[in-house]
């Protein structure tokens, strides 16, 4: 699992690099950290340590995000804030991040 919260960092990391060259010059770097993340999301969800709805959750946005990297790649004109693709994974990007709050934070751990 913390192999999978490293890569999210990676992720994150080369997101933001892109953030200065404007939206349609940050798409490859864009590519590169949502494929980061669908990897990320898919190791701290292999293990059996969170409830299964978040691990579903992960691995729902984990394939919405490959799918629109896979879409990018392959020439479609999709940006960051392209719908339904790539803004179908933030729900359930955002579900998953809230459980994991909610399992650290709950009494008795």
């Amino acid at each position: 699992m913390a192999a999978g919260f490293l890569t999210f960092l990676a992720g994150e990391s080369l997101l933001l690099s892109g953030n200065a060259a404007g939206l349609e010059a940050s798409v490859p770097s864009y590519v590169g950290g949502i494929s980061l993340w669908a990897a990320a999301l898919v190791m701290v969800s292999a293990p059996k340590t969170f409830a299964l709805w978040m691990r579903l959750t992960a691995v729902v946005a984990a394939v919405l995000f490959v799918v629109s990297a896979g879409l990018i790649l392959w020439g479609a004109p999709l940006l960051p804030t392209s719908a339904p693709l790539p803004a179908a994974g933030y729900p359930f990007l955002v579900l998953t991040f809230i459980g994991w709050i909610w399992t650290l934070l709950k009494p008795g751990r």
